[in-house]
């Protein structure tokens, strides 16, 4: 009698198999090509995404954000614009401090120059810093002047993604992303509605289910920290006093990150460099 190899004792025997599936035949098509009732499925460019992110690892010849483009032009293929605007009106006719955000349509010029007068130790002064030292640009997509609330929101959020890591303490390693993206997650599904707080979510929540999927498969030591972190970050959604993405950081500029802390109610922030061990397994992996 030969033994099972071990794929074989891994596999699901085709008894299992028929009860799994209950016996439901999957539908059957004349059509010539890959179609399904997802449009995310039909997808090529979605398919090819799905594949990479989740399965290649983090490696060090590429920067964490390298694929951003591609990721961004394949959620925009499945979009649909109108639809997403008609979830920011539906919004607004519920919500009048949204609808009034919207319509103020504040914005910042985050140049070096407008910056550098800010008192050491203050919020204003690191957003100086990081804009004058670090060689990035706080405002670096979406350049051009919003044409609607859609546009809006995403020129804002981009002004406002890297301070909010500032204030929160969640940090800028691939386990600090996906811990401010569930802060934000929370925070969308806790004051928007369940469409409009999805639309938003897609392109976040895929970063973080491929950050799980790659730490299940290359870095098995960093879950546990990833699964904190994500626990901390919720906590902290549920505790912060109002809604991050409609906090006008540049209000709190002349403040220090402590007083805003204690002014927003943000607790138990990560101490500095306190998952960069994390970051620097993946990388050398």
């Amino acid at each position: 009698m030969s033994r099972l190899t071990n794929n074989e004792e891994k596999s699901v025997d085709q008894n299992e198999a028929a009860y799994l599936k209950g016996g439901v035949m999957p539908l059957t098509t004349d059509s010539s090509i890959l179609i399904s009732s997802s449009k995310y499925l039909n997808s090529a460019a979605m398919r090819t995404l799905v594949a990479q992110e989740m399965l290649r690892k983090y490696g060090a010849d590429l920067p964490p954000a390298y694929f951003i483009p591609e990721t961004m032009a394949a959620f925009a293929e499945v979009t649909d614009y109108p639809e997403v605007l008609g979830l920011f009106a539906a919004q607004r006719s519920i919500n009048p401090e949204f609808a009034a955000w919207l319509d103020a349509r504040y914005l910042s010029d985050f140049s070096a120059e407008n910056l550098r007068d800010h008192r050491p130790g203050t919020l204003g002064e690191q957003v100086y810093r990081f804009v004058a030292e670090s060689g990035l640009d706080i405002d670096f997509m979406f350049k051009g002047a919003p044409e609607d609330d859609f546009q809006y929101w995403l020129k804002r959020f981009v002004q406002s993604h890297d301070i909010q890591h500032m204030v929160t303490g969640l940090d800028v390693t691939p386990i600090g992303e996906y811990a401010l993206i569930q802060l934000n997650t929370q925070q969308y599904f806790d004051h928007l509605t369940p469409e409009l707080a999805a639309q938003l979510s897609q392109q976040p929540t895929f970063g973080v289910s491929c950050g799980l999927m790659r730490s299940t498969l290359h870095y098995p030591r960093t879950m546990p920290l990833l699964l904190d972190a994500m626990a901390l970050a919720r906590r902290m959604a549920r505790e912060i006093r109002r809604p991050l993405f409609q906090v006008r950081w540049e209000d709190y500029f002349d403040c220090s990150i402590a007083e805003i802390r204690e002014d927003l109610n943000i607790l138990d922030a990560p101490a500095d460099g306190e998952w960069a061990w994390a970051y620097e397994d993946m990388r050398g992996n």
